[in-house]
């Protein structure tokens, strides 16, 4: 199939295929026809399987999925679920819980109370086996430790490192347990505050004198450079060998730190998406550490931050450079650690009207800097009303990255539970250029 083509999302819209990498955002997953439909034509195209008739807006999911069954039947997925690690375990076996579909009788999962979860969404609305679908947790490094399943979290993993030195694997996951002792200790009916924090004595505080996330990182990042071939070997087979890599939704503070402290991974599934190798779809938590500010989150509680969040030291100059890391309009602590989109977006995931005026006033602080450093003015409407609708911030940040080379003050884009927007990227001589569309 030729990128001319096109295809449908949305009644009655039409638009092209992706020519390129493309990324899709969403607060929770996907959740229309039209959006599956959308996804599942975009994965055909890659393949070159769709044929042209398929191409169009009234194609729905369950006909795609029964025609292309046998092709769907050979994707293979990696399934990123760090979010939920430091969530007691049995309260993510209940939200996995039922015997139903995802989606039946208005549940978000297989059964009433239960979430979606992109593994049993893709095997139940995309004919994926599960068998294709890896689900891992980067915070228990499976391309370096040979680790049993944990129920609801992540598959076994067994890499079989035979040059691994035992000392390592003991010091990493007593660093480890320190931010899950910090994370129970505030998340008590009176937050400890101050647990995992530098200089203090409060559960998931490390001797050293560091906060529990810089001792976790520090260990992390030594251990992926020492067993560098390790990490590129499992790389090389489950990020740039998969079709899709999906990221659920959870702790974003918690994930985002996994993020922090495995930057050899995240400029893997850089590198992956925007050389068009895979697709990279994002749900809540796994769609905020994609943007350039993760603040905007009701679960950055006193403490969380000072605990959790890694020294900038950490993260990798291959896709953070000194924009990014200068503070300017975006501290380096609440910078999204898998760096995805090069616009200055900053998402609000399960957006409600108690937001408003806020996303507006930091919108408008960004139209201003904007306006400033290009003299380009922005159109009115589109910043007073992006507070309003995704669709719109949509265009708005749209139009500053097409123009704003050192943009510091990000755009907040308002992203509602049903929401979804693909990105689409393209390079012009070095410059990355994004752009952002809502389906329906």
């Amino acid at each position: 199939m030729g990128a001319g083509l096109s295809c449908g999302y949305g009644p009655g819209k039409m638009i092209p295929f992706p020519p390129g990498p493309v990324l899709y955002l969403t607060s929770t997953g996907f959740v229309t026809d039209s959006q599956w439909a959308r996804f599942i034509q975009v994965i055909l195209h890659r393949r070159g399987v769709l044929s042209s008739q398929d191409c169009q807006a009234h194609a729905s999911r369950a006909f795609l999925v029964n025609k292309y069954q046998k092709d769907l039947a050979e994707l293979k997925v990696l399934y990123i679920n760090d979010a939920s690690y430091h969530r007691p375990q049995e309260m993510m076996v209940k939200g996995r819980s039922g015997t139903g579909k995802v989606g039946q009788n208005g549940n978000l999962g297989r059964g009433p109370g239960t979430w979606l979860f992109w593994d049993q969404a893709l095997e139940d609305l995309m004919g994926i086996p599960a068998k294709n679908i890896k689900m891992v947790q980067l915070l228990e490094k499976p391309w370096l430790f040979n680790r049993p399943a944990r129920e609801a979290n992540c598959h076994a993993s067994q890499p079989e490192v035979h040059n691994l030195d035992p000392k390592d694997q003991e010091a990493y996951y007593k660093a480890l347990k320190l931010t899950q002792d910090a994370y129970d200790a505030l998340k008590e009916k009176e937050p400890k505050v101050g647990a995992g924090q530098a200089g203090k004595k409060l559960p998931g505080c490390p001797a050293s004198g560091l906060s529990c996330a810089n001792e976790f990182a520090e260990i992390s990042s030594r251990l992926n450079e020492k067993y560098a071939a390790a990490l590129d070997k499992w790389c090389t087979e489950n990020i740039d060998g998969v079709d899709i890599i999906v990221g659920q939704g959870g702790e974003v503070v918690m994930l985002n730190m996994a993020w922090q402290a495995n930057q050899a991974i995240a400029d893997r599934v850089v590198r992956a998406v925007r050389t068009n190798r895979t697709v990279y779809a994002g749900l809540s938590a796994s769609t905020m550490v994609c943007a350039k500010s993760m603040e905007m989150t009701g679960e950055i509680q006193p403490g969380w931050i000072e605990a959790f969040a890694a020294d900038a030291k950490y993260l990798s100059r291959k896709n953070f450079d000194a924009k990014d890391l200068d503070g300017d309009g975006i501290a380096a602590n609440v910078l999204g650690a898998l760096p995805l989109l090069e616009a200055p977006i900053a998402m609000r995931p399960h957006y409600t009207d108690a937001w408003a005026e806020q996303v507006l006033q930091k919108n408008l602080l960004a139209e201003k800097e904007f306006e400033a450093e290009t003299r380009i003015e922005v159109p009115d409407d589109l910043v007073r009303s992006s507070n309003d609708g995704c669709e719109v911030a949509c265009k708005l940040l749209s139009f500053v990255s097409r123009y704003a080379d050192d943009q510091d003050r990000p755009i907040f884009v308002p992203l509602r539970n049903g929401n979804c927007i693909e990105v689409t990227t393209h390079f012009k001589a070095t410059k990355l250029y994004e752009k952002y569309r809502v389906i329906a």
